[in-house]
């Protein structure tokens, strides 16, 4: 089970890279960034607490 913190941690770190990806130009980068959103995606929704992502 993933705590609070973790979970605030994760949705932080994905905020980031969708800057991040959005700021990016190199392809093969933006893939790996694509990889990283997806498992965090994951990770949050696995929770139940996505209409709180969601919101923010």
């Amino acid at each position: 089970m993933i705590t609070d913190e973790e979970l605030a941690i994760f949705e932080y770190e994905l905020k980031k890279l969708m800057d991040e990806y959005r700021k990016c130009v190199d392809q093969s980068l933006k893939l790996k960034i694509q990889e990283d959103m997806a498992w965090l995606k994951t990770a949050i929704f696995s929770t139940g607490s996505y209409e709180r992502t969601i919101e923010n």
